[in-house]
């Protein structure tokens, strides 16, 4: 059975407006950061996914989240769809949670990513521009 190409990501923002990355290792695009996230098991509603997944990730329960839009890229010769949620005012230093996923968690400025996924470059841009959707090719 191949998996549902379909995701869940969020900016998680400190009270500095610094949005959290972590540098991926062994997986899609090695080497760039990403926001938390990843994909949503079949049945699983799109908010428990994403905080499960920040959960499994940073080690922190997230209670409320909220829904920014949704992000299509291309992704090795297939359509990945990313639904993008925010967490503001996080308090919490996050932990390293999947260290065969990932190499830390940092807090970023939000217009100085660096080396980023481009769904969750285009997940960042959206929330700052207002946008709902954004379809890369």
């Amino acid at each position: 059975m191949n998996p549902q190409h379909i995701g869940t990501c969020a900016l998680l923002l400190n009270s500095q407006g610094l949005v959290l990355l972590g540098k991926r290792k062994n997986s899609y695009k090695s080497g760039y950061y990403g926001l938390p996230g990843g994909r949503v098991e079949v049945g699983e509603s799109l908010e428990s996914a994403i905080k499960r997944e920040i959960l499994e990730e940073t080690g922190v329960e997230v209670d409320h989240c909220k829904y920014v839009g949704v992000v299509r890229e291309t992704q090795d010769g297939y359509d990945f769809i990313h639904f993008v949620y925010v967490v503001k005012n996080v308090g919490y230093q996050p932990k390293l949670m999947e260290p065969e996923k990932c190499e830390g968690w940092n807090w970023v400025e939000i217009d100085n990513l660096g080396k980023i996924l481009p769904g969750h470059k285009a997940a960042v841009e959206m929330y700052l521009n207002n946008k709902t959707i954004v379809d890369l090719h």
